[in-house]
């Protein structure tokens, strides 16, 4: 028998003892296959059986690179995509495939739209209409995250400068993928992805989408384009699902310079909290002054100075916080809006799918849902004929609405913890307008418009409106559009000639 070499050509991450231990091993059936068959044969059943945990281990590292690509760290989220790259290119050796995905192919999948398979890829995707869906899928109950490969290129022949309006190329396309049910927990299992254009129409970029959970089997579940993309050539391949194990995931350590930049970016925001505090402090004098000279302003006073004190506290997002909550947390809110953390729903006589009551540290607030008006629960309120008119449904319609907004409101709500942002002031039913959103979740304007349980009323076009407020309010409306074209609530009741 041969010994090992004394040198291997081989570059496992440091951080992973077990990987390398296992490039050893796939070096060494390498070398000797024709003369340790039985070694051979022991060597790729051990790989095989820790198949489970190098995607764990892939897994965590995928997570970290995207957390870190959040934050802007990207020398050191470059890093983990190295050490990514070096944990595949052990296995890439053996030829072992993934052996715990569910795949979702292409030709089974029912398309509508111009949404087509092609092979093992589905393309198409030129108009809102477009979608593809798996149904009655048998799983194991659990959590999964949905991983593709995607190719974004320009349409050929149809250069980007010659083309009208809609027929423009996008740098980016949108994609939904959600569960087809009314049952509860359904509705929490959406997730919006954007794919970025591919530098060529030959390269594939890998995504991974979720955390997913279904609590059924089985289940039927739906990918559509958030618009149409007439002048891009859209290709998916390689759909599938991917169980999430129970097991505890250690990613790899962070790199010997972390500490560095930990330093540094400390030292950043204490000097930046040394020039902040006078600032603030005159700001509050002034507030003050203002406070005792001019009384009826106390509600906006009040606010500003929450805001103050909110702009003192360090900043609390964490990596596992929602890119919106996340946004919110590091700019201390947004001007103009009072910033309530843990809030807590009342179930109140005065609910209804778009009027909460809320309760925060003993205090109750009467909140109305920003940009959203749903059915009323009084007979004789004139605004249900304009709520009508907006769907195309007969006006007697709206009483179920109304209920319906009402009760999936609660349901969806009590019990959980709410984070608000409330404009200062009070309207004349003595409500207060304002941004409802769910850590798990995001706004839950968005919930209730999927749903096709409430019209969106954007303020008038003069209003002043900051870049989040802009954002979440062209997300309404592209959300609408989507619940119309798949006649979703309210919408499922309108008539077929209302244009």
């Amino acid at each position: 028998m041969k010994p090992f070499p004394q040198t291997l050509p081989c570059h496992a991450p440091s951080s992973a003892g077990w990987a390398g231990l296992l490039c050893l091993m796939v070096a060494g059936v390498s070398l000797h296959a024709q003369e340790l068959p039985a070694r051979t044969a022991f060597l790729n059943e051990l790989l095989t059986e820790s198949q489970v945990l190098t995607e764990q281990y892939e897994r965590a590292l995928s997570k970290l690179e995207t957390e870190l690509a959040l934050v802007a760290d990207y020398e050191e989220a470059l890093l983990v995509q190295r050490r990514r790259d070096e944990l595949k290119a052990i296995y890439a050796q053996t030829g072992k495939g993934n052996i715990t995905a569910i795949p979702l192919p292409a030709d089974k999948a029912r398309v509508t739209g111009t949404t087509e398979a092609r092979g093992d890829m589905l393309t198409g995707w030129r108009t809102t209409g477009s979608i593809a869906e798996w149904s009655n899928l048998r799983i194991t109950p659990g959590t999964y995250f949905l991983e593709l490969d995607a190719n974004i290129a320009e349409l050929p022949g149809m250069p980007g400068t010659s083309l009208p309006g809609r027929a423009q190329p996008h740098e980016s396309v949108s994609f939904t993928f959600f569960e087809i049910s009314l049952l509860p927990g359904a509705q929490e299992n959406r997730r919006t992805f954007d794919i970025m254009m591919s530098k060529d129409d030959t390269s594939f970029t890998p995504l991974r989408i979720g955390p997913v959970t279904f609590t059924r089997s089985p289940v039927t579940v739906r990918l559509t384009p958030a618009a149409g993309y007439p002048g891009n050539l859209v290709r998916l391949r390689q759909i599938r699902l991917l169980q999430v194990h129970d097991e505890v995931i250690t990613a790899a350590p962070m790199p010997d310079n972390g500490d560095a930049l930990k330093q540094a970016k400390n030292h950043l925001l204490t000097d930046l909290a040394s020039v902040q505090k006078p600032v603030l402090s005159g700001y509050e004098g002034k507030l003050k002054a203002l406070a005792n000279a001019s009384p009826k302003l106390r509600d906006e006073i009040a606010s500003e100075t929450s805001r103050l004190e909110m702009l003192k506290k360090p900043d609390s997002s964490t990596q596992g916080d929602k890119p919106i909550l996340r946004a919110l947390a590091k700019m201390n809110g947004v001007t103009g809006f009072e910033d309530i953390e843990d809030a807590k729903l009342v179930a109140a006589e005065t609910t209804r799918g778009d009027r909460l009551m809320i309760e925060h540290d003993g205090r109750k607030i009467a909140v109305r849902l920003m940009w959203l008006e749903c059915a009323s629960l009084k007979d004789a309120d004139d605004s249900r004929k304009s709520f009508a008119r907006h769907f195309g449904i007969d006006v007697n319609s709206t009483t179920a609405l109304a209920n319906a907004a009402r009760e999936f409101t609660i349901g969806y709500l009590e019990g959980k913890s709410l984070r608000l942002l409330i404009r200062s002031g009070k309207e004349k039913d003595g409500t207060q307008a304002g941004l409802v959103f769910l850590p798990e979740v995001g706004l839950y304007q968005n919930i209730l418009v999927d749903q096709g349980l409430a019209a969106v009323r954007p303020p008038v076009k003069d209003s002043p409106r900051g870049i989040m407020e802009k954002t979440l309010l062209e997300s309404l409306l592209e959300r609408e559009a989507s619940a119309r074209r798949q006649k979703n609530g309210a919408w499922a009741l309108a008539s077929e000639d209302k244009p």
